[in-house]
């Protein structure tokens, strides 16, 4: 009699969970996709932050030039831009509280090169003249652009100065 053949049975696949165990490969693909989604989520509040300062600077140049549009006064309008370019400046440079002249106008150019820098470096003075000749609508489009250029790109690190713009 010839020998008994194998018993044949059916194949049976066993439960394996959803979860586990994954190949390890599958978990690191896992924490790379949540260490780039929290540092994106970290990226996009800090550029918000940002621009929620850039901003807040913009309206008080807009609130300046809005007073003067109704009251007419330019040494008001001069001393407001003036002193918001220096908060903008004191971001870049710390020194540029005390900046005046040629040092002044050197920090004016640095932070934001392609903007016209006559009218903006005349500010300083035009504050404190009580009849001057200063073109506020194009002294705030200058600042404006100015503002915008220089906060641009937030400032390095090394040197950053001791306060914040607003």
């Amino acid at each position: 009699m010839p020998p008994k053949e194998p018993e044949l049975r059916d194949i049976h696949v066993p439960h394996v969970s959803l979860w586990w165990p994954l190949a390890p490969g599958w978990w690191v693909l896992f924490a790379v996709a949540v260490i780039a989604i929290v540092a994106a989520v970290w990226f996009w509040r800090r550029r918000r932050a940002w621009q929620r300062r850039v901003d807040r600077v913009l309206v008080e140049l807009n609130d300046a030039r809005e007073h003067h549009a109704r009251h007419g006064d330019v040494a008001a309008f001069a001393a407001v831009a003036s002193q918001l370019l220096r908060r903008v400046a004191r971001m870049r440079d710390a020194k540029s509280v005390t900046m005046t002249g040629t040092a002044w106008r050197d920090l004016l150019a640095r932070c934001a090169p392609r903007v016209p820098l006559d009218r903006l470096a005349d500010l300083d003075t035009a504050m404190y003249q009580p009849r001057t000749d200063l073109d506020v609508t194009a002294t705030a489009r200058d600042a404006e652009a100015w503002i915008r250029a220089a906060l641009r790109r937030r400032p390095p690190a090394m040197g950053r100065a001791s306060h914040d713009v607003a």
